[in-house]
């Protein structure tokens, strides 16, 4: 497919940004461990840089930023980036770990829900009280990485939060080396699971790269594109670095700009993105898969970082088939 055949959007629809890279926790399981160390502890972004970011990203139509991290409440002007964010129209998300529930619920009563929403990620079994009444308090997003529907199963949080108030994501673990695949299952396993999980809660809902599936679950090729990388969404490192997606950032050549440097017109047509926007036949060889014929292949990104190539079938799915 050649790169007038990819219908290309104006802008992506979102931006997932990076205020910093710090993080009070060191979770071996995170996608992101380690970053601030590979990428030679870069500095947490400034609220000057910020207002320019976002001018940049307001003008070029993008209408929502996601604070990711590192963790974003270590950030000390969190607050006042959100409020540049707000005052550009753009909504808000931030996800944390939930270690600071005293910032959470600041930015919780000063924000309303309608432009800012939290995700908190719990992945233990024990909740902090302070983080419990939180949780209780302004229902923020709860989520929770799935190694097996027996372990989701058995969270305590998980009957907990039953109620249609609180949105609960089931999130499949992304792989950064090859010690993740222990706690990765094919996605056709974790998609059955997330049925059964997902059966009588409409809160419910899976978190998983559009590589497999477009979130509606429709077939992947009905989606266009490759993934959300470049088309969708763009991510963003705190002095403004843009990649198409946060599991590269360790690899400066899809490094497609900067937005305190460069129009952001320059990062959105960079022709490494059309490697992400021309959707691809499934080549995973795993045939009697039931989702094969709607299955985009998986992560490019992932397939990446663990083989060196954008191509090819997830090894998630690979390794647990023919490992």
């Amino acid at each position: 497919m050649t790169r007038a055949d990819v219908q290309v959007r104006s802008a992506p629809d979102f931006l997932q940004f990076y205020p910093t890279l710090r993080c009070n926790m060191n979770c071996s399981f995170c996608f992101n461990r380690n970053m601030e160390a590979t990428l030679n502890a870069s500095p947490d972004t400034t609220l000057a840089g910020f207002e320019k970011m976002i001018r940049a990203a307001s003008n070029a139509g993008i209408g929502h930023i996601d604070f990711l991290g590192g963790e974003p409440t270590l950030h000390p002007d969190i607050e006042s980036l959100i409020r540049v964010a707000q005052a550009a129209g753009m909504a808000v998300t931030l996800s944390s770990n939930g270690t600071r529930p005293e910032i959470l619920e600041r930015l919780s009563s000063v924000f309303s829900a309608s432009c800012l929403r939290i995700g908190v990620s719990l992945n233990t079994d024990r909740i902090d009280g302070k983080l419990a009444d939180y949780i209780r308090s302004f229902r923020p997003i709860v989520k929770t990485l799935f190694t097996s529907e027996a372990d989701v199963l058995q969270k305590p949080f998980f009957s907990d939060l039953s109620d249609t108030e609180t949105e609960l994501c089931v999130i499949y673990p992304d792989a950064v080396d090859r010690r993740d695949l222990s706690h990765c299952m094919p996605f056709d396993a974790y998609y059955q699971s997330l049925g059964r999980l997902s059966a009588g809660r409409p809160n419910l809902r899976g978190v998983f790269c559009e590589g497999f599936l477009p979130a509606d679950g429709a077939a992947a090729s009905a989606a266009g594109r490759r993934c959300p990388a470049g088309t969708t969404k763009l991510s963003v490192l705190p002095g403004g670095d843009v990649y198409p997606c946060y599991l590269l950032f360790h690899d400066r050549r899809f490094r497609l700009g900067n937005l305190l440097e460069d129009d952001f017109s320059e990062i959105w047509e960079n022709p490494l993105l059309d490697r992400f926007r021309a959707p691809s036949s499934n080549r995973c060889p795993w045939t009697g898969c039931e989702l094969f014929d709607r299955c985009g292949g998986g992560c490019p990104a992932v397939n990446h970082r663990l083989t060196g190539s954008l191509s090819g079938s997830d090894p998630r799915c690979i390794n647990d088939h023919f490992g």
